[in-house]
């Protein structure tokens, strides 16, 4: 019978580590040159597409945004729906408190869906503390439109690119980066290997 005794000994950095070898190697210089061209946008992808491709995500696209306008022009039908029965209820009542409420919190998530939907247009990175502001701030006009233009100037941290944490995979080791290697070493002295 023939009898397999591996035994897989790696260092860390020397590209053994992971079943990798020369496939890693070739894996991670792909990764870097996508680095190094930036990152990947929509557009960018959209626009190196063939137009049959294109033509089918355009397709796609306009029927989420119809069933989007669909969902919404649905919203507001019901928003007046109940503030007309909240109209007829007796003045005062707790029906009509409700009713008037209950279409408040609907006009107010209509709200916040638009104002979202328009924020993101314009590169707000912070959706949620833009809105915050918007509201608190009074920046809507009486058509429930946002000046961004204002927004921006005032708060032009809420735009813009997202931030990348400060730091390197180094950092933590006090300058070796080769921590592993040392691990692996430690734990040959204490086996009472040396190599």
């Amino acid at each position: 019978m023939f009898e397999n005794n591996w035994k897989v000994f790696y260092e860390a950095n020397a590209g053994g580590g992971g079943g990798g070898g020369k496939a890693d190697s070739g894996q991670q210089s792909a990764n870097s040159g996508q680095q190094s061209q930036g990152e990947l946008t929509f557009d960018a992808w959209f626009e190196k597409q063939d137009e049959k491709v294109k033509g089918l995500l355009d397709g796609h696209t306009r029927s989420l945004k119809s069933a989007l306008d669909s969902e919404r022009g649905t919203r507001k039908d019901l928003e007046k729906q109940v503030r007309e029965l909240a109209s007829k209820a007796d003045k005062g009542s707790a029906a009509e408190t409700q009713l008037t409420a209950l279409a408040d919190k609907m006009s107010e998530a209509d709200k916040k869906v638009e104002f979202f939907d328009a924020a993101h247009k314009v590169g707000v990175t912070n959706l949620k503390l833009a809105y915050i502001t918007a509201v608190t701030d009074d920046m809507f006009d009486k058509k429930g439109n946002v000046d961004f233009v204002k927004m921006k100037t005032a708060y032009p941290e809420l735009f813009g690119t997202s931030k990348k944490a400060p730091g390197n995979a180094g950092e933590g080791t006090e300058g070796n980066t080769n921590v592993a290697a040392d691990m692996n070493a430690r734990i040959r002295r204490q086996a009472g290997r040396t190599s």
